[in-house]
Order: C-alpha cells, then structure tokens, then sequence
C-alpha cells in the first residue's frame, strides 16, 4: 500500500504539471475545428467576453452645388456585446481497492495507480474533445447548443442578425436534389452554389483572401442525392479520370462542384449526439482570417483565478480517505465564435412538386 500512497501524494499531480499533461496527450481534432477553428484559439484572464462591432456599409454620396455645404459624414454607432464563456467540466475517483490485484492490460505486470489514472483522464480527455466539436459544430450552424439541448449561445440573436424572412437564423437555399425531370433542373444544383457564394461574400463585409473556399458539411442522405444528381454527374462525362473518381465511394469524403467543397460530414457512431442532420447541409467560409475565433477562460482553480485561459485544465488530489482513493477533475471552458454568423448558411432538399 506504500506505493500507492506515495503516488497520490506526490507533486507530479499538482494541478499545474497534471494541466500540463493533459495539455500534452493525443488529440485529434474535429473536421469543425480543422477548417475553422485551428490556431485561433485565445486565453483570456475573465469568464466572459466583449465584442466590439462597427457596422462596415457604405452608402453613396448625393452631387452637390459648387459652392454649396457638403454633405456631412454619418458616424458609425460602435455596438458592444459580452458574451458569457461556457465551462465543462468532469470528475471520477479511483479507488485503491480497484487496482488492486489487477493485471495491466496485455502485460503479465500488476495495474500501477499512475497508469490507471493516466488511463482514465485520456478517456475523459476524449470527451472534453468531443463536447468541444459539438460546441464548434454549433458555432458553424450559428447556434451553440449545450448537451442537454438547451441552447448556450444563439449568434444570430446576438449579433442582431436576421434572415432575409426577418427571423434570427441561417439563411436557407433549397436544392432540389429529388426532382431529376424537371425542366432547368439540370442547371438548378449549379445555379444555388451560385447563389450561395454571392450571398456570403455580400454578408462578409471583409476581404476574402482568393484561397479561401465556401465548405459545406452535409448529413448523409443530403451528401449522396447530391453526387447522384445527374447535373453533377454530368459534368464529368467525357473526363475519363474524373468520371472514374466519381464513380467511387465518397463516404465521409470531400468532392468538389459549383465552387463548394461538399463533405460528407463523419458525426459521433450513434448518429445522434454530433452530427448533420440527414436532410441538410451547412455553408460556412474556410481560411478567411478573423472570421472565427475561440476564446478559453480560466479554470475553476484558487491559482488560476484571473490568469490567462488554457484549453484545458486537470487536478488529480487525495480523497482525504486516508490514501485509500484519488478525485480526478478535468475543466475546460472554450468559446468558440464565427464573428460574422451572417454569413452561414444552411443547404435543405426542396420538396418535389406534387403530380
């Protein structure tokens, strides 16, 4: 028992160097926070945040008589918004009692505690990644949703932005994806991802850089009405290789058509927790500088009060039950934000017309 006790005293958990290794341990990213959120991430010192926004629009100016007043420049009201940054966070104990006599798994050595602890923060590391992407994912739709549902952050709400029926939300472009024999039809697909990159670029209000792309995840039963549409398919006949690869299985894959990149969007195993719904897409602009960022506050820590955030947070202390059980606590508390949610859309399948 001596071993054990020395492992749940000892200074390696500390909440600074087990922050540390938690920090450090394998983390694959969401494809939400690959094309979006990757290296924008910012440690602030509060839990909550102040967005300054400056109404960007320009209007022209009326001619004037030669020698008349000139016409006098409008000041742009600055608006302020403070959002509140969500915190996550979890908690397991391991007891003496269940590591005792117990094998490592595939070695003939006994269970150390240091491996069963480090075992368990990565499996609570994973959910932290996962709770992130649907966090992110929310921030791509324009509304962060908490896991219960509720909603955390609704951005177009926020920054006051309506569609174009008035309401705070995406706007939406109908793809009639169903109806291959009606007349137009076969340009139809083509003209909406027209209608969609003018639509963004009007609502950025910023500089696209000329390698930024329009990115569209797309829930399954959307994604394959698409590559099977015959004005997509079409336009790779008489391209040998091209025809080739689009006669192979795009399964969680990326192809591009009409200037988007449409990707099959590969959600959580029980295709319910995260994910695109079946029957839609969502537009969003990729590698535009400014337009996303995420902010972390700091953890839930005495030390930590008021310094800079970090994306994660672990402690590992004695249960004060006489060295007989250890208290894990991971915490994160990120905010991830698409500055201009005026310019996410969302792709449906239109109805077929009735008979």
């Amino acid at each position: 028992m001596a071993n054990m006790v020395d492992a749940f005293s000892s200074d390696v958990f500390d909440v600074v160097q087990t922050t540390a290794a938690i920090n450090e341990l394998d983390w694959v990213p969401g494809r939400a926070g690959t094309l979006a959120f990757e290296g924008v991430g910012e440690g602030v010192a509060t839990t909550s945040v102040t967005i300054e926004s400056l109404p960007e629009g320009l209007k022209l100016i009326p001619t004037s008589l030669r020698g008349a007043p000139a016409p006098v420049e409008t000041k742009d009201k600055r608006s302020m918004l403070k959002l509140d940054i969500p915190f996550i966070q979890l908690t397991d104990s391991i007891f003496a009692d269940s590591i005792q006599n117990v094998r490592a798994f595939g070695s003939n050595e006994l269970e150390s505690a240091d491996s069963v602890i480090n075992k368990q923060m990565e499996k609570m590391n994973l959910r932290l990644d996962l709770t992130l992407e649907h966090h992110r994912l929310g921030a791509l739709r324009g509304v962060i949703k908490d896991a219960d549902g509720s909603t955390l952050c609704d951005l177009f709400s926020e920054f006051g932005f309506l569609n174009s029926d008035g309401i705070a939300a995406a706007e939406e472009f109908e793809f009639s994806l169903d109806n291959y024999g009606a007349v137009g039809v076969g340009n139809a697909i083509r003209i909406q991802c027209q209608a969609v990159k003018r639509y963004m670029k009007r609502q950025a209000k910023t500089n696209i850089p000329a390698n930024a792309k329009i990115w569209a995840f797309c829930g399954d039963n959307f994604f394959d009405k698409l590559l099977e549409h015959p004005s997509v398919r079409s336009t790779y006949d008489g391209y040998g290789a091209a025809q080739a690869a689009l006669g192979g299985n795009y399964t969680f894959d990326i192809f591009e058509y009409g200037g988007v990149f449409w990707e099959n969007y590969q959600g959580t195993d029980d295709n319910s927790t995260v994910i695109i719904a079946p029957d839609e897409c969502r537009f969003f602009l990729s590698g535009v500088p400014g337009l996303y960022v995420e902010y972390y506050a700091p953890a839930d820590f005495i030390p930590q009060a008021n310094t800079i955030g970090l994306p994660r947070y672990a402690s590992v202390q004695d249960d004060n039950n006489h060295g007989r059980s250890v208290s894990i606590l991971v915490e994160s508390a990120p905010l991830p934000l698409c500055l201009r949610p005026q310019t996410l859309c969302r792709g449906v399948i239109a109805e077929a017309p009735s008979a």
